[in-house]
């Protein structure tokens, strides 16, 4: 994409999103619910697309893509108006006498979403319809590795009826991409590796362009001696493969207790034993299909051998990898590793798993297996990561009442839920002087007799045993 392309785009994203934002959330809301109409009339077709262009199986379009964005546009319509409502604040009666304060919430204007290939749909539509519900226009920029599925997309907008140029989709290679921020949006949205990442960080900061980074994890799992076994293998079974590993949010690293971890690597290879890889309504696993993918897994792979792990599992073509003893330094623990393939080690106490969980630069996600419910929620607010599930895994993230995002190497920022709305929003608080005098205490000319009020004023107001009476004097609380 040229800049003189860019350029384009960004000036007819601005004259549809000045009528979009002249709407107010409710009609916003009439006008987006036709397009969660249409994805549930083309769910078939959806699937399929998905499925083929990056080799998931159909239950994972449909629950992993299809089903969180259906639940994700419904919590909006039904929300949206009340979360971006204009609504009071307070303020402290001492100062601000007279006045009224506000908070509105304003769209940035263009929002820049670079959506990535693993959940191509989900990762797409529902940081868009967040940034159309909040009022701003939508510049798409899908995978490279995904240009059927940004067609499609771009189809559903259309055929919901949405106003043109409100949303522009492209699948542009990433190098031509950053024409695109160089046209000076107003937001960036992303969502992929740390490593693209920062770049796309890095030039956004040129141009104090504000961003939310939704980006890798090396997500933990504390399996605790006192959990439920077998739903822990199967929790983690999942949480290890599901979508091949090519999940965000996806366990790789495993701790388990000593007293249970010899059991539970047994059961572990056991259950991977069965299960299938293709793309049938009958897989459990898609072929890892994404060039470059399979490459990095094998070096990872080689790497932590080399360093003394030890592999569990027969490796052949997008199969489940299982490995023990794996070197702190070894690249599988330290960097990204996106597919089928899992780290398991023991650990004695609380505070060895909790150390083990929080030794990771990345910090997105992470589970804990435990009865103990106690337990469970110390060990929650023990961890770094943006956010955890107790007895659960991944399917957290699918919740549209809750917000989501990664911290340190991770990414920052947050969508879902409320905060995702304002995410996509500017927050204005507004002041208004209810019964205007000619003059305020803090006004010129300053005064040796206002400096005096002023002070004793304070000094009365937060000295320990007399701010009820001052609050009485001025017929209020701060």
């Amino acid at each position: 994409m040229s800049e003189g392309d860019a350029a384009i785009r960004i000036t007819r994203a601005r004259a549809a999103q000045s009528q979009w934002s002249s709407m107010t959330p409710a009609q916003r809301v009439r006008a987006l619910r036709p397009l969660r109409h249409i994805i549930t009339q083309r769910m078939d077709e959806i699937i399929n697309v998905i499925s083929a262009e990056v080799g998931k199986p159909p239950m994972d379009a449909l629950t992993g893509d299809i089903m969180v964005t259906l639940e994700h546009l419904s919590f909006y319509e039904r929300r949206a108006s009340r979360i971006l409502r204009r609504h009071k604040i307070g303020k402290p009666a001492l100062l601000f006498r007279g006045t009224r304060f506000v908070e509105v919430f304003e769209p940035h204007g263009i929002v820049l979403i670079c959506a990535p290939w693993n959940y191509p749909l989900q990762l797409s539509l529902v940081p868009l319809a967040t940034a159309l519900f909040a009022g701003n226009a939508v510049l798409l920029k899908c995978s490279e590795h995904t240009p059927l599925t940004a067609q499609l997309i771009a189809d559903l907008c259309s055929a919901a009826g949405l106003p043109p140029n409100l949303v522009q989709v492209s699948c542009d290679p990433p190098a031509e991409a950053t024409a695109l921020i160089d046209a000076h949006p107003d937001f960036i949205f992303f969502t992929g590796s740390n490593r693209n990442g920062r770049i796309v960080a890095a030039k956004a900061a040129i141009f104090m362009i504000p961003t939310v980074m939704e980006l890798g994890g090396k997500d933990a799992a504390l399996v605790f001696d006192s959990c439920d076994l077998p739903r822990t293998i199967s929790g983690l079974v999942y949480g290890s493969f599901s979508n091949s590993g090519q999940v965000c949010v996806g366990t790789k690293r495993i701790y388990v207790q000593r007293p249970i971890y010899d059991e539970f690597l047994r059961l572990f290879l056991e259950r991977i034993t069965p299960l299938r890889i293709g793309v049938t309504t009958e897989s459990d696993l898609g072929p890892v299909r994404i060039p470059g993918i399979r490459e990095h897994l094998s070096n990872q792979l080689n790497d932590a051998l080399v360093r003394g792990a030890k592999l569990h599992t027969p490796v052949y073509e997008s199969s489940p990898l299982v490995l023990t003893d794996v070197s702190a330094e070894a690249s599988l623990l330290q960097d990204e590793s996106f597919g089928p393939i899992v780290c398991i080690a023991p650990f004695t106490t609380e505070s060895d798993a909790i150390n083990a969980a929080n030794s990771s630069k990345f910090a997105l996600s992470a589970s804990i297996w435990t009865r103990d419910r106690l337990q469970g929620q110390r060990v929650a607010h023990a961890l770094h990561s943006g956010s955890c599930a107790i007895n659960d895994v991944i399917r957290n993230i699918g919740n549209p009442h809750a917000a989501i995002g990664g911290n340190e190497s991770s990414g920052h920022g947050r969508y879902h839920g409320i905060e995702g709305l304002r995410t996509f929003s500017r927050t204005k608080s507004i002041m208004t002087s209810a019964h205007p005098r000619s003059t305020e205490l803090h006004w010129f000319p300053f005064t040796s007799s206002t400096f005096a009020r002023l002070r004793a004023l304070l000094q009365i107001r937060h000295t320990s045993g007399l701010r009820n009476k001052l609050n009485a004097l001025f017929g209020g609380r701060s």
